[in-house]
């Protein structure tokens, strides 16, 4: 296989997997989720940019 082709191959999936995951907000959603860049209640994961929730101290 040539790099051509492997490229060809990797778009032709990309384009699969996206087609497959746009079709509405909701599949959209649940993709990004299972994919571990949002989490359940929604937030951007840290990891992707989204904002570290400070921890509290404890009075101990």
């Amino acid at each position: 296989m040539t790099d051509a082709q492997r490229r060809e191959a990797i778009r032709r999936l990309i384009d699969k997997h996206t087609s497959k995951n746009v079709v509405d907000s909701k599949t959209a959603r649940d993709s990004l989720i299972a994919e571990g860049i949002y989490t359940t209640s929604g937030q951007l994961r840290v990891e992707f940019g989204g904002i570290e929730k400070k921890k509290k101290k404890s009075a101990a």
